[in-house]
């Protein structure tokens, strides 16, 4: 097995794996379940939000720090209009010819058929909003078989990610383990931790929130340009129908896993990515 880890900024101090749990979060709790292994590669990007895609010089600094470190650099990108399409391609088309080539994080099959056409250089990773399992932190975890797993779980994508030539099927500890299979269609399997997201959308409140206040305002939100009032940002939300900890960052409503569904998923496992906080 091993470790990826999901940064928030290009260039900036890279801490240890240890170092990059906080306890703000909970993850120093977890950190006891996870067995010993290398980092290997850095995550970037968004995978939920076109509007928090990084630019190009961001995106040039984040592949030299990871060549500089010989780390793996993975891009993460989200579902995309055709706006948010155009953008990907002009990143990936400035990075390409400059001789950079990370990995791409796909969580919209416009992205998929983009980088198979134009792009072939670059290796696929298929994202965990691809899984469309059931995410319920108001739930408890059903299970099949005496170790928690239905690998007939997600049989059909795995088949066709194996027949595209991606590299790498991504998942979040959902409430059912087994999406990423026995390991047999000749990719990494990948899971991210400890938040999973519970929902998101284009519609996003932290945007039509930041603007003025006045009459009708909020809803004109919904449909302004966006200043990314959200990035680095996350907040806890409290709910009375759940005890479990809920956290917004942006557009997407994250849960913390509790111990017992990430080490199921664990076992399932070629690469865990830490991330340091819930983002969008």
């Amino acid at each position: 097995m091993e470790y990826g880890l999901r940064i928030a900024t290009a260039g900036g101090a890279l801490k240890s794996l240890n170092e990059s749990f906080d306890t703000e979060w909970g993850g120093a709790v977890l950190w006891d379940s996870y067995p010993d292994a290398a980092l290997t590669a850095l995550y970037y990007g968004s995978e939920f939000c076109q509007e928090l895609l990084p630019g190009i010089r961001a995106t040039e600094v984040f592949c030299a720090d990871c060549d500089a470190r010989n780390l793996e650099a993975v891009l993460l990108t989200p579902m995309v209009t055709c706006k948010g399409l155009d953008r990907i391609d002009r990143l990936l088309g400035s990075l390409t010819d400059r001789g950079w080539f990370p990995a791409i994080v796909f969580n919209d099959w416009g992205v998929l058929n983009l980088v198979r056409k134009s792009y072939p250089c670059l290796s696929l990773r298929m994202g965990r909003l691809m899984n469309r399992g059931l995410r319920d932190p108001r739930l408890a975890m059903q299970a099949m078989g005496s170790g928690g797993e239905n690998t007939a779980r997600g049989t059909g994508i795995r088949k066709l990610a194996a027949s595209l030539g991606i590299c790498a099927v991504e998942s979040d500890a959902d409430l059912e383990p087994g999406y990423l299979g026995v390991g047999d269609e000749g990719f990494e399997r990948t899971l991210h931790v400890p938040f999973t997201f519970v929902a998101s959308g284009r519609n996003c409140l932290e945007k039509a929130a930041a603007t003025s206040t006045g009459r009708g305002t909020f809803t004109r939100g919904l449909r302004s340009g966006c200043k990314a009032p959200c990035r680095g940002v996350c907040r806890p939300e409290n709910r009375p129908d759940t005890p479990r900890q809920l956290w917004r960052a942006g557009n997407t409503l994250f849960f913390t896993a509790p111990p017992e569904w990430i080490s199921r998923h664990l076992a399932l496992a070629d690469r865990v990515v830490i991330h340091q906080q819930p983002l969008p």
